[in-house]
């Protein structure tokens, strides 16, 4: 009789056990100001954080926040012309703007999802490629009062979705600790009475510092 249970014991399968997918490693990644990318024709340093998971050594899935520190302008438009018209109807406030102001700070705030894959991740160095997708947080024009910009002016905000494929390289340093070099191209949604796409679509390319158990399993 025992024999036979044990039998059927062995003839169970389970979901997480049984599955062709298989939970690699929980990891980290960190971009502190090691991204790049234009807005307005200017070059622009991004933080990103990530944290997200890898299965079979091969795929991952990530949620990210990523922003743009208080560096990058545009020049506010003259009254009486056509793209001060413009800015008032997609609701910049310019009546809140003081009259000796000559530009605008623009900074962008989101987070999303990210999914790759990655290629041969037991050598060295290896390729990866992926897609982000950032879909919660906005873009605002502030006038400039604080250095930090806690306390500035806010006069428009508006919220953005962003799409961008990306390709680049892995570097296992430790069985703990990789290097991702990535370049890509953003796609930013925006309202083109502020800032044309051409202005905010842009190269990407970014040094991130992942942290995670990346042991071959």
């Amino acid at each position: 009789m025992q024999s036979m249970l044990l039998g059927q014991a062995k003839e169970g399968r389970f979901l997480l056990s049984d599955s062709p997918v298989k939970l690699t490693t929980f990891y980290a990644e960190i971009n502190p100001g090691t991204s790049f990318s234009s807005m307005n024709d200017q070059t622009v340093n991004i933080s990103e954080l990530s944290a997200g998971l890898i299965l079979n050594n091969k795929f991952y899935l990530a949620f990210f926040m990523t922003g743009s520190p208080k560096i990058n302008t545009v020049s506010i438009p003259d009254p009486g012309t056509e793209k001060y018209d413009n800015w008032e109807e997609a609701g910049v406030e310019m009546d809140q703007i003081s009259r000796d102001a000559e530009f605008l700070y623009v900074k962008f705030r989101h987070t999303g999802l990210r999914a790759g894959y990655m290629h041969n991740t037991h050598k060295t160095l290896f390729w990866r490629t992926g897609l982000q997708f950032g879909f919660s947080g906005g873009l605002n024009m502030t006038e400039d009062q604080t250095f930090l910009g806690v306390f500035d002016n806010l006069v428009f905000e508006t919220s953005i979705m962003t799409l961008e494929p990306q390709f680049g390289l892995g570097l296992n340093l430790l069985y703990w600790w990789r290097l991702h070099l990535d370049a890509g191209y953003r796609i930013m949604n925006v309202d083109t009475r502020i800032l044309s796409s051409t202005n905010t679509d842009s190269f990407t390319f970014k040094l991130g510092f992942a942290f995670g158990n990346f042991r071959q399993k």
